[in-house]
Parts: structure tokens; sequence; C-alpha cells
């Protein structure tokens, strides 16, 4: 991806901007995409691909049942945790340099993974992988944003960003399964960290001459203070909301989540105070007020919520209900994907020609999908299995519907020089809203079935999970029809002057400027 800033005449300026508008891309931008996306496609991959491979941990490390969840939320809540930083660091030092640095640390920290020899290094190794994800995916939308100016361009690189999406999803649930099953070189579940090496390492041989550099105009300085805050109280909520089902909410949750709200109100009055003084906040006060930007955050937490619960029931079901083994529950999800993906490439047609009315008409295909469940799950396992992946393809389909015209939204509603902490917010709120769901829905499935789910007691039978999961549908039904409608919302809302014109030159500065 070449810089963002062009040299021209003003006679080519003056051109540019009365008739043919912001530079459109060249073959080197999409070369560079393709390289971020990679790095972001591994990441997806390993948030979920350890749940595959976690029984196989779990035997081989002698891991306990909490050291083992925090095998699997260390790297979520690491990821969370550093990702607005990650994206302000982008702005200050390059998003280039940015992305090669978490790129290399991602690496890294993958191979200590695959060599860890005890379930406290894998801990502490996963902890760091999540920190290094906080570096590098945040750059991924800051580099769409600052280098894809033209609308055909930007809506086509934020499709492509919803595929890789998708397919990192339906690599982490069935490429962990295949790796596990094939047990290269005897390494078993070690070879879900190894295989990173080699792409991390052809991610950073490739973004040399593909990837360009841009950065913000300003080149804030990095709040240390706001960062701190950040790291410790995004902890301070997911942890709870990650371990507190699984333990009966005990009273120190409670206490997280009480101290939590209070750091939440000290941090926003520090940024308050730190840009008052004419100082660089980690989260300017020129992007929270931009015009729809707090309802597009409200608009993906509710979304991603829904998605994460979906994910979590449908696995209890498939595997507690019907009896299936990992990897064939994980095939039944290969169409919600394969339908994310599709859709995600759709959406660059739809999205220029009817903006976020595609991410409405996505949020009602979704509860289409969803309310059907019901119909499906009286089949015999075998028919039911066939008929929750056609269920399951039709809700993916109105997901990628969904989520391309939001990025998207939210993108040109974020002004060039806070790409980064626009993305980094962005991507933080999405982790939020997976942990709010799996907590959320995980406590409300659990109360419809009546038991714990993974040991269910001897008088629960397949027909009491079909119930509980049911009765869910219907509850994450009705939040896709809550995101179609403040996807309705924002699409009423102007996207306001404060964005700043790409064909100015607002997308941030190049390296040579």
């Amino acid at each position: 991806m070449r810089t963002v800033t062009r040299k021209a005449s003003p006679k080519a300026r003056a051109g540019a901007s009365t008739t043919t508008g912001p530079p459109r891309a060249i073959g080197r931008d999409w070369a560079g995409l393709t390289v971020v996306l990679l790095a972001m496609f591994m990441s997806q991959i390993d948030m979920f691909i350890v749940n595959v491979a976690a029984p196989g941990i779990q035997a081989d490390l002698n891991a306990g049942f909490g050291q083992l969840q925090f095998v699997i939320d260390g790297y979520v809540i690491a990821y969370a945790a550093g990702m607005v930083t990650g994206g302000r660091l982008g702005d200050r030092i390059g998003r280039k340099r940015t992305f090669q640095y978490g790129v290399a640390a991602f690496t890294l920290t993958s191979l200590l993974c695959a060599l860890a020899p005890g379930p406290g290094t894998l801990i502490a190794a996963r902890v760091l992988q999540g920190l290094s994800a906080a570096v590098m995916t945040p750059q991924v939308l800051s580099l769409i944003r600052a280098v894809f100016v033209h609308e055909r361009d930007r809506a086509r690189a934020v499709g492509a960003y919803g595929a890789s999406i998708g397919a990192g999803v339906i690599a982490g649930l069935v490429g962990g399964g295949l790796l596990l099953d094939l047990d290269v070189a005897g390494l078993g579940w070690r070879m879900i960290f190894l295989i990173n090496v080699p792409i991390g390492a052809a991610i950073l041989c490739a973004a040399v001459p593909a990837v360009s550099e841009s950065r913000s105009a300003d080149l804030p300085r990095l709040d240390i203070a706001g960062a701190a805050f950040t790291a410790v109280l995004l902890p301070l909520v997911l942890i709870p909301l990650i371990l507190g089902g699984e333990h009966g909410w005990p009273w120190w949750t409670y206490l997280c989540f009480v101290l939590g709200a209070a750091g939440v109100l000290a941090f926003l009055r520090w940024e308050r105070r730190t840009e008052a003084a004419g100082n660089d906040p980690l989260l300017p006060g020129r992007l929270l007020r931009a015009e729809g930007f707090p309802l597009s955050m409200g608009t993906v937490l509710m979304f991603f919520s829904g998605n994460a619960g979906l994910f979590l029931v449908l696995t209890y079901h498939l595997q507690s209900g019907l009896r299936q083994t990992p990897l064939a529950a994980s095939l039944v999800f290969v169409p919600l994907g394969l339908g994310f993906i599709a859709a995600s490439a759709a959406c660059r047609r739809l999205a220029a020609r009817f903006g976020t009315g595609v991410s409405v008409a996505g949020g009602l295909v979704m509860a289409a999908g969803l309310v059907a469940v019901p119909a499906v799950t009286g089949l015999d396992r075998s028919a039911q299995a066939v008929a929750l992946a056609a269920v399951m393809g039709v809700s993916g389909f109105g997901q990628g519907l969904v989520v391309a015209p939001l990025v998207d939204t939210v993108l040109t509603r974020v002004h060039p020089d806070d790409a980064g902490a626009g993305s980094g917010v962005l991507n933080t709120v999405t982790q939020a809203g997976m942990a709010f769901g799996v907590a959320a829905i995980g406590a409300l499935y659990r109360g419809f079935l009546g038991t714990n789910p993974q040991s269910p007691g001897p008088d629960t039978d397949s027909a009491d999970f079909a119930q509980a999961f049911d009765l869910t549908a219907y509850v994450l039904a009705a939040l896709a029809v809550g995101t179609a409608l403040l996807a309705f919302r924002l699409g009423r809302v102007p996207a306001g002057a404060a964005t700043g014109n790409a064909a100015d030159g607002g997308g941030g500065t190049g390296a040579g400027r």
C-alpha cells in the first residue's frame, strides 16, 4: 500500500477535486491489503483454535480447568486491554512500523506458546500473544482508513476485511480439528501455535515492499497514564464477565464491576483534563464527539454480544446435546463462515447503493435464521446437524451483511488523524461485546437448561438441550432485531464535518512528507 499523500501539480489537483475526486487505489495498495489482512486472519484463528485443542492441552500439561480457562481467555483479555494503546501507537510512530513490531512479537510469542513446558508458562505466553495482537491488528483498519480514500475502494477493502474475519472463524474451528487429527510429527496441540511462525515470517517479509507508512499529521504523544488506565480497567471488567458465570457470580465479581465503573469515570475525567491542558489524550475528544460514533459503538457491542452467545450455545447443543465430536461440531459452523464471506464480498456493491440499509437487512436476516431454530431442533440427530448447518449459513450471511457496512460507517466518522485510536476503540468494543455475550447468554442458557451444560445431570436429555437452545435462539433473534434498529438509527445520523477530507490529504501523512 502506497503512502497516502501524492504530489501533483496545482492543475492536476484541481482537476482531481472537481472531476475525479479522491485518488483510486493502485496495485501496490491491494497487495498491501492482502498482507495486513493475512495478519488479521492469523489473529482471528488464534481466538478460536485453542477451544478445539483445549482437551489435548489439559491432558498433556496436566492443567486444571481454571488454568485452561486462562489459556483461552488470557489472550482475549490482553488483546482487548492493549487495543486502544496499540492503535494510538500507530498514529504516533507510524502504522506500518507498529504493524511490523506487532507481527514480529506475535510470531515470537506463538513460538513460546508452542514450546511451553507447563500451564503457567503457556498462560504467560498467551497473554503476551494477546498483547502482540493488540499492537498488530488495530493497524489493519487504520491503514485501510488512511490508504483507501476513494469510497468504492474503501468499501471493497472493508468487504475483504469482513471476509477475512469469516475465514478466520472457519480456519480456527475446523483447521484446529484437522491439525489435531493429522498430529504432524507427533506435536499434537503444539502445532496450532507453530504454524504461526512461518506465516508470521512471510507477512514480515511481504510487508516491507507492499505496505506503505502512514501516521497522524499531529504526531500525538502517547498518553502513558491513559494507557495504564485501559491496561487495568478492561481486565477488571472482562475477567469477572468471563469467569463469573462459571463460579456462580461470587462477591469479588460485583466488586470488580463497581471498581471498573468508578475507574471508567476517572479515566474519562483524566482524558478531558489531558486534552484541556493541551496534551494528547489516548481517546481524543474529537473521536468521542464524532457524529454517530457512540451509536455505532453501541451497534457493534450488541451485534458481537449476540454472535459470541450464538457460538457458545450452538457448541453446547452440538457437543453436549447431540453428542457430536469437536471436529464434527465444528463442521456445522462452516456454512456460517461461508455465508459471512459471501455477504462480505457482496457488500461492496450493496453498501455503495444502500449504505447502512444493508446492515439493517443483515440484522433481519440473522433474526429470521435464528427464529427457524425451533423448527430444526425437533429432528433426529443426523438430520438436525445438517439442518442447523443450513440455518447457520443463513445467519452467517446476515452477519456478513452487518459487519462490512457497519465498519465502513465507523471509519468514515473517524478523523484521519485518529484512525488508530478509532480502530482501537472499535476492536476493544468488539472484544468486550464478545466477552459480555459469552457471560450473559451463557448464564441465560444455563438458566433455561437448569444445569451446567458442561457436566449435565443424569436426568438431562437431548430434549432439554433442544428446549434451552430454542429459548436462547429467540433472545438472540431479539438482539439481531435490536442491531437492525440501531443500524437504521445510525443511517439517519449525518456523518458531520469532523472526519476530514481524504482528497485533501487528510488520510494521514506518508513517510516522505
